[in-house]
């Protein structure tokens, strides 16, 4: 799906679709923003083999970098992840076998030129609301879920302004029956509850990694 054809659909589903709509491009291009990074956080793009050079030391990660799944270095030699003990050096070895991550940036305990980096990524957002064709990168089956944050998300911000103008006070006894309350909880409910839905569950399989030579 590309951005134009998403702003189409989230204004149909507002029932915004007037000549003068009444959520602007801007205000629904940042909520979408939010939602994309909110989606990646469940399920991330995967990127395989990022090459990354080495510059003083280090490996910088990748700014749209989630979680590593590998690192390789050269390809086809997968390098260990370091678990940091107290009162145990992480090993000084001339062949580079460990590696960790610290302060955004990879490191090993002997560099190379380069390593490559298999990743969870977060999901590309639109440069900006006028950015037509940029096609979604998360599938077409879960487009339902970004349309559900940003419509949370714009509930949110009516029942904000309502609560300012008609001095709806939570909690404290006076007018705290704000009708877009409910709204807003229902629509991140739903939202949440379908990530939940989407999340497939399997066995995680243990080991103890052994020597490399």
């Amino acid at each position: 799906m590309i951005w134009s054809s998403f702003l189409a659909d989230l204004r149909a589903d507002l029932q915004d679709t007037s000549a003068t709509p009444r959520w602007s491009d801007a205000m629904i291009y940042v909520y979408a923003k939010d939602a994309i990074r909110d989606y990646s956080m469940w399920f991330p793009l995967r990127v395989d083999r990022h090459e990354i050079a080495v510059s003083s030391g280090a490996y910088s990660l990748p700014s749209n970098y989630i979680e590593d799944i590998h690192v390789e270095g050269p390809i086809g030699t997968v390098l260990e992840r370091y678990n940091f003990r107290p009162g145990v050096k992480l090993p000084a070895k001339f062949k580079s076998v460990y590696y960790y991550i610290q302060g955004g940036s990879i490191y090993l305990n002997s560099p190379l030129d380069s390593i490559y980096l298999t990743y969870h990524a977060a999901h590309p957002v639109p440069t900006s609301e006028t950015n037509a064709a940029y096609v979604f990168t998360v599938p077409d089956t879960d487009i339902e879920l970004i349309r559900l944050y940003v419509k949370a998300r714009i509930y949110g911000q009516m029942k904000s302004r309502q609560s300012a103008l008609d001095r709806f006070k939570q909690g404290n006894g006076s007018r705290d029956d704000n009708p877009l309350a409910p709204e807003f909880a229902d629509l991140m409910t739903e939202y949440q509850q379908k990530i939940s839905e989407r999340i497939v569950g399997g066995a995680i399989t243990l080991y103890r990694p052994g020597r490399s030579s």
